[in-house]
């Protein structure tokens, strides 16, 4: 009888073992399914910055008996290429919290522009993901110069300042028709939500609408929406890079801008037009207080067409420059007692 139940209980060990690695199989070649048709690796998250360990050390001495450096390593976890040379030339570290003068340095030297172009994520046509590039910006040397009495502490904040850039992708459906019928429907639909797909970055495309307007024309309304943790602001015009360094003070004006771009489609025969972009397909947009906000875009057909359905991507190109800080608390001893 022992031997009987021990033989079945063997039994209910290989079987489950067995549909674990079936279950698990499937998972993986799901997975890859999944992989192979999205976009982008997407996330909320261009670059990612954070204090290179020991730099600053958590306490320093007074009276320039203590030189030392800030160190700060910038990941690019979205899908942008920054840096020269890139379509997001400009990204700066500036160091804050301190007086210059009295860690031994000028303005000029807390302030650093990025010298080398850093690649951004990369999604492989296989679906396998190719990581963002990691760079650094160190400040030193630094040194307190002033004798004080008694401990103090200060904060230093490194704030980042960089271009950026969001593609986002839905897939909308075209017909000459606007009545939809099952035999159509089963290709696509004229009406309802398109789930876009995003790169990655801190502003994205949150929703795209299709719906029917007349013949040969149709209305799409998208959703620009702020998904990160820092600001946000409009490019300057022009080669100055440096009239926006990102100034998070209410009073910039140039909070809260992005350009938008809804790139033409690949059939020449339609036209975009977007009222809040002056009629064209590209032009400058405030969200109100950082808040979503929606534009909508009327695509038409200018030409004839043989009665034809079909589905047809719709990409929208989001530039902006973005801010974003770090800081720590550094004590500063008083050793000169």
């Amino acid at each position: 009888m022992k031997k009987t139940n021990r033989f079945n209980g063997l039994i209910v060990v290989l079987i489950a073992i067995t549909a674990l690695l079936f279950l698990t199989s499937c998972s993986d070649e799901n997975g890859s399914a999944n992989n192979l048709v999205q976009t982008y690796i997407g996330g909320t998250v261009g670059l990612n910055a954070y204090l290179i360990e020991g730099m600053p050390p958590p306490m320093i001495h007074d009276s320039g008996s203590f030189p030392f450096g800030v160190g700060v390593a910038i990941e690019n976890q979205g899908e942008a290429d920054v840096g020269p040379g890139t379509p997001n030339p400009f990204v700066m570290v500036r160091l804050e919290g301190i007086n210059p003068e009295q860690f031994g340095v000028t303005d000029n030297d807390v302030k650093k522009v990025l010298a080398s172009p850093v690649r951004g994520a990369k999604r492989n046509f296989d679906g396998t993901i190719f990581p963002g590039e990691i760079t650094s910006v160190t400040f030193e040397p630094l040194n307190y110069a002033p004798d004080i009495h008694g401990n103090t502490q200060f904060v230093i904040r490194a704030d980042v300042c960089y271009d950026y850039t969001t593609l986002a992708t839905a897939t909308i459906c075209l017909k000459d028709d606007v009545l939809e019928n099952i035999e159509d429907t089963s290709i696509c639909s004229l009406t309802g939500e398109k789930n876009p797909q995003n790169s990655g970055g801190p502003i994205h495309i949150s929703s795209v609408v299709e719906n029917p307007m007349a013949e040969n024309k149709i209305q799409v309304n998208f959703v620009i929406e702020h998904v990160g943790i820092g600001e946000f602001f409009g490019r300057p015009v022009g080669s100055d890079d440096m009239a926006e360094t990102c100034d998070f003070s209410v009073r910039n004006f140039n909070k809260y801008y992005v350009d938008v771009e809804v790139e033409p489609l690949q059939d020449s025969g339609l036209t975009i037009s977007c009222s809040r972009l002056g009629g064209t397909n590209q032009g400058r947009i405030k969200l109100y207080q950082g808040a979503p906000t929606t534009v909508s875009c009327t695509v038409e057909r200018t030409r004839p067409s043989a009665g034809r359905i079909f589905q047809d991507l719709l990409n929208i190109k989001l530039k902006y420059r973005y801010g974003q800080f770090i800081e720590t608390p550094i004590l500063i001893q008083d050793v000169t007692n």
